[in-house]
């Protein structure tokens, strides 16, 4: 296992990898509820970067076009 292919809360606090930035009090919820997929090895959580990527693609909001 590589440790390149995991991120940690923290680096994703702060966007990595072309991630936007998500807080790490919004990544306990998200976990809370079941939301987003981690993984715990003792106390650490850790995240892949796809994982990150699915929660994202199935919260993405179309907008709707106006027409005039």
């Amino acid at each position: 296992m590589k440790m390149s292919n995991w991120i940690t809360p923290k680096d994703l606090s702060r966007g990595i990898d072309d991630l936007p930035p998500i807080p790490i009090n919004t990544q306990n919820y998200l976990r809370s509820q079941k939301k987003i997929q981690y993984t715990k090895v003792g106390r650490s959580v850790l995240y892949k970067k796809e994982w990150i990527e699915e929660y994202l693609e199935r919260n993405m909001r179309k907008a709707c076009s106006k027409e005039a």
